[in-house]
């Protein structure tokens, strides 16, 4: 990480995008003098999505083992300029929202024996549910977990019948926030995401 100074280094004038970014382009008329802000980062274990007119890395992007995701930006939305003819703030807000709600929804198998329909509350009213719809008998783990990666609670654990099963967990030992569901139900991954509402 680096902060402003000086204004040569600190200060963006345009940024290119990478990754999930990557064609889009956007000017940043916002300052001519440096500040003591944090300007500039690596990508620290994830990715860099955009970098300024000198190689610095401005906007970038993180998750945890497809558990959480996070956008990091040293640079104001609402300042960046479209390029005539270039990719608008919209464009990039749905790439922005198509990565960080990539664990949320519903989970759908794709497996001939026995596809899965996976349903989460979102939010939850107190205590965590899902639904998971079968067509067969598969084996399932899946586990409720924190933000920090631990796991707080069990769907279920073993083997599940043909049919709908309504699973909940208490949430009366935990804070209000943002949880996820993982796990596997037969052979499809689940990785869902749920905001527990107290």
């Amino acid at each position: 990480m680096g902060d402003g100074s000086p204004a040569s280094t600190g200060n963006v004038q345009s940024i290119t995008g990478y990754g999930i970014s990557s064609g889009m382009e956007f000017d940043y008329p916002y300052k001519s003098e440096a500040d003591g802000y944090v300007d500039i980062f690596s990508a620290n274990g994830g990715e860099i999505l955009f970098e300024s007119q000198e190689g610095y890395g401005r906007v970038g992007c993180s998750g945890y083992f497809n558990v959480y995701r996070t956008i990091t930006s040293s640079v104001f939305f609402s300042v960046m300029e479209e390029l005539s003819a270039g990719t608008t703030r919209e464009e990039l807000m749905a790439v922005y929202m198509d990565y960080l709600t990539g664990t949320t929804g519903i989970a759908e198998g794709t497996t001939e024996l026995s596809p899965a329909i996976i349903t989460v509350a979102n939010p939850a009213m107190g205590s965590f549910s899902a639904v998971v719809e079968l067509q067969g008998y598969v084996q399932c783990d899946l586990g409720i977990f924190d933000l920090t990666g631990r796991r707080i609670g069990d769907f279920c654990s073993g083997t599940l019948s043909q049919g709908t099963h309504n699973l909940s967990i208490s949430g009366s030992t935990v804070s209000a926030g943002t949880y996820f569901i993982y796990g596997t139900v037969g052979e499809q991954e689940v990785s869902l995401r749920t905001v527990l509402l107290k």
